[in-house]
């Protein structure tokens, strides 16, 4: 994954600080641009009150530029105190919208962004953060987002997990773990959780006795394999391993053959949601994972398990939207 600029949207509040706080990690690792992104809730009464009352003001002319230049100062204010090195500093981005989100999603459709940052927390993170707002981001943006609770340090970025199921759009998050993985000598784990009580649970149907772990490794294995070379732009290629789940993942990186290994996790659980959040909460440092999965309302990776680990993870994480061609 080449991050050559990044977009941090904001609330210019404390809470919210995770996100500008962790830039200069990825302006050293990547030597990437940051622009900063802030935009002021416009309440869709304000207009209409200022006309009731009388008042001889143009909102337009008036007031909004006047906020807009305030807020870009209190955004500049914010990076100089964040952001160390002044020359990967870009934009200061200031708006009005009465919904955040989707001057947020203007912004990246606008500008090829590489990554999106955004603290989990704000002044009114019921609202914004971790709300209906970055539900929105999450599910539309085309662009990677990584929301954090806490500030991003490279000596505790040691484990990355990327959870997925046996489909394209889940395996699809492996390439970006893998350049994440090398870029910060982080370990590589695969984590399958298998919903008991579902049927046709990856071809392999639950029994009194549980669910043959091997077999479902094997499986999992067979799809990364089968995934990479029906996928053949990735250029990746798996190869197996001395130890049981463990394995080799090899990308062809400008004819330079980059290789890492990574260890597949199974575990069963009732729902797929509380078992990533635990198992990752525990021993995960990054977590990588597709808004999207299989389809079925009772498989692991579907939106609403995502936002449901997304909102419940106290860990960063990165979402990723696949654009796979069939």
């Amino acid at each position: 994954m080449d991050i050559k600029r990044v977009l941090i949207p904001t609330d210019l509040s404390e809470k919210s600080n995770a996100a500008l706080a962790s830039a200069d990690l990825f302006i050293e690792k990547f030597d990437c641009m940051v622009d900063l992104m802030h935009v002021i809730p416009l309440s869709k009464y304000l207009g209409d009150s200022f006309d009731k009352i009388g008042v001889p003001l143009n909102m337009s002319q008036d007031i909004y530029p006047k906020l807009i230049e305030t807020q870009r100062k209190e955004l500049s204010a914010f990076a100089n105190e964040h952001i160390k090195d002044k020359e990967r500093r870009g934009e200061y981005i200031v708006t009005i919208d009465r919904k955040p989100s989707d001057s947020i999603l203007k912004q990246i459709d606008k500008v090829n962004y590489d990554l999106v940052i955004m603290s989990a927390r704000g002044s009114h993170y019921a609202d914004f953060f971790h709300g209906s707002a970055t539900d929105k981001i999450v599910r539309r943006s085309k662009t990677p987002i990584l929301t954090l609770s806490e500030t991003m340090f490279v000596e505790k970025l040691n484990t990355i997990v990327v959870p997925c199921d046996f489909s394209n759009n889940s395996l699809a998050a492996i390439p970006m773990a893998f350049d994440m993985a090398k870029k910060f000598g982080a370990k590589l784990e695969l984590l399958n959780v298998i919903e008991m009580y579902t049927h046709d649970v990856h071809g392999i149907e639950p029994t009194t006795l549980g669910i043959d772990e091997k077999a479902v490794y094997g499986g999992l294995k067979g799809r990364l394999k089968s995934f990479f070379s029906d996928y053949e732009e990735y250029d990746f290629e798996i190869k197996d391993g001395d130890k049981l789940y463990h394995d080799t993942l090899s990308h062809n990186n400008g004819g330079e053959k980059v290789s890492i290994e990574f260890k597949t996790i199974i575990r069963k659980s009732i729902a797929a949601h509380h078992e990533i959040v635990d198992y990752c909460n525990k021993n995960a440092d990054l977590v990588i994972m597709s808004t999207h999965g299989r389809t079925g309302l009772s498989r692991m990776l579907l939106g609403s398990t995502t936002e449901q680990v997304i909102q419940q993870l106290d860990k960063p994480q990165i979402t990723i939207k696949p654009d796979l061609k069939d």
